[in-house]
């Protein structure tokens, strides 16, 4: 489609183009729907239900198969609250681990996201679970949960890699043994 900017008609009718395309680009990014806020008791039913998952591979909580040199990735169905991005994962050694991550601007933020998070699962898992914290060599926190006689772990945790973030982790207590950054 041309149009004759040197005339007012087409001038016009670009501005009006411009425009146009400008607020549906505007619109689209915010067309995401939002996510309702939960109770806190409706979040713990909602973390419950992932781990009993974990034995069974997650289960209910996969779409969106992708494959990856060393994993297969699933979107994850559930999302804890307020984590930017949740999926869960197969390793090549067959385990299985549901993971989210926040994004952070800077440590502040990062902690921030997991001191709320933190504070959901103690309060969710309860005092069946023991919970220990360390710092992580980049100068952030991790807390990880265990139950006795259970092989399922949540660890949460935030550290600095390419940026600041959070991340939350259920599987497999083997998954965990990585150094934290």
């Amino acid at each position: 489609m041309k149009f004759n900017l040197s005339s007012p008609a087409g001038f016009t009718q670009s501005m009006l183009l411009i425009s146009a395309f400008a607020f549906l680009s505007a619109s689209c990014s915010t067309l995401e729907p939002k996510r309702e806020a939960m109770s806190e008791e409706e979040i713990c039913t909602q973390l419950h239900g992932i781990i009993e998952a974990h034995p069974n591979e997650f289960v209910g909580y996969k779409k969106n198969k992708r494959f990856t040199r060393r994993m297969t990735i699933w979107d994850a169905t559930v999302l804890f609250p307020e984590a930017d991005d949740c999926q869960v994962w197969e390793w090549s050694d067959g385990l299985d681990n549901y993971f989210c991550e926040w994004k952070a601007d800077d440590i502040n933020g990062a902690k921030a996201d997991f001191q709320k998070a933190e504070g959901i699962l103690k309060r969710c898992l309860g005092p069946q679970w023991t919970h220990q914290t360390n710092t992580t060599t980049s100068g952030g926190e991790h807390t990880r949960f265990s139950k006795e006689g259970s092989k399922t772990i949540v660890s949460i945790r935030y550290f600095k890699d390419e940026y600041w973030q959070t991340a939350l982790y259920i599987g497999d207590k083997s998954n965990v043994n990585t150094p934290l950054q």
